[in-house]
């Protein structure tokens, strides 16, 4: 059976049970100066027409795996540096009206989409639309999980779609982790060639429902934003900061995924405010840190431990970071700080 899968594999196509059919296409089966135009059409019948250019290499290099359950397109797709463009010209040609929901499973790259430069690393998930000129790039070898849907699948405006497409999206947690866990769902059952009896509607209407949602959340949470609306999440994140500083994992991106909004967006509510809402979560850590470096009843905890609980994963990095914005060393800021307690108590002590 395993030798018969890869032969048919090596033709482009292999037949499953319950009527889904797996599609496999690899670069080293043609020699090097035919893969560019086979790799370009091969991405075309999987998943959808693109431009292939080569980047950092002199030869492509790629494979697929794919398969349609119940008019979605479902697959796996590995390639080396390469930039792969949906042109305006292969929009009008083709005529394609899908979403494509792209997670990133290793590597990194960079989409173009609207005018807009968005980085896509390991475990983030975008969504694009096939009816608008995009482009994605990858600088090194990147594994994806891609899953295609038809446009007349989703009962949602165009509005809404032009808002949450074109962005990244946190696979961790909230309606985002759990279309990733779709797509990986249907992606596994893909590779590995599971046959057993699959309620395919089933699958498909999961998918669908989840990616509405997250759409339509998306598009509400933009078309919502009035000044006040923004001005109350602006102050929910600000405390919600505040009350997670201890939390190592608090970031940019987490921060986003637990507000259920787009990291670009959250960078935008910031953009009227003194720094960065990185930069402010790492000025916060350092003013606690400098606080607790001065407490008499932290006296006997290292300038690590206390870097540690403020969510300092590196002693080195704390120390560089608060030398550049204090001007000292924590070492020397706690000596200091010492000294000056101990000068006040002497000035305080009672007359004999």
């Amino acid at each position: 059976m395993d030798a018969l899968r890869r032969s048919r594999e090596r033709n482009g196509s292999l037949a499953l049970c319950e009527g889904i059919v797996i599609q496999a296409f690899r670069t080293d089966i043609k020699p090097p100066d035919e893969r560019t135009e086979y790799w370009a059409d091969a991405v075309g019948q999987a998943f959808i027409q693109m431009e292939v250019r080569s980047l950092g290499e002199a030869v492509i290099h790629g494979a697929i795996r794919r398969a349609c359950v119940a008019g979605i397109q479902a697959g796996v797709i590995e390639t080396s540096p390469q930039r792969l463009a949906r042109t305006a010209p292969l929009i009008a040609a083709d005529g394609d009206e899908s979403l494509v929901v792209s997670l990133q499973r290793t590597g990194a790259g960079v989409a173009h989409h609207d005018g807009q430069e968005i980085p896509v690393a390991a475990g983030e998930l975008v969504i694009l639309d096939t009816r608008r000129p995009y482009a994605v790039e990858f600088t090194g070898p990147v594994r994806r999980h891609l899953v295609t849907v038809p446009r007349e699948m989703l009962d949602l405006p165009d509005s809404a779609l032009r808002l949450a497409t074109g962005r990244t999206y946190s696979t961790r947690r909230g309606i985002s982790g759990i279309l990733a866990s779709y797509v990986n769902g249907l992606v596994t059952m893909t590779d590995h060639c599971i046959c057993a009896p699959t309620p395919k509607d089933f699958l498909k209407r999961g998918i669908v429902d989840v990616l509405t949602a997250l759409v339509a959340l998306e598009g509400n949470i933009r078309e919502a934003a009035t000044p006040a609306a923004e001005a109350d999440l602006l102050l929910r994140l600000r405390s919600y900061i505040r009350a997670h500083l201890q939390d190592p994992a608090l970031c940019p991106a987490s921060l986003a995924a637990e507000h259920h909004i787009s990291v670009r967006y959250l960078y935008q509510l910031f953009k009227d405010e003194p720094m960065t809402v990185g930069r402010w979560i790492q000025r916060l850590r350092l003013e606690a840190c400098r606080r607790d470096l001065v407490s008499p009843e932290l006296a006997g905890q290292t300038v690590a431990a206390i870097a540690h609980r403020w969510g300092f994963a590196s002693h080195a990095h704390f120390s560089r970071t608060f030398r550049s914005v204090y001007g000292v060393s924590p070492m020397e800021w706690r000596q200091a700080g010492v000294l000056q307690t101990d000068s006040l108590q002497a000035v305080d002590l009672p007359l004999q």
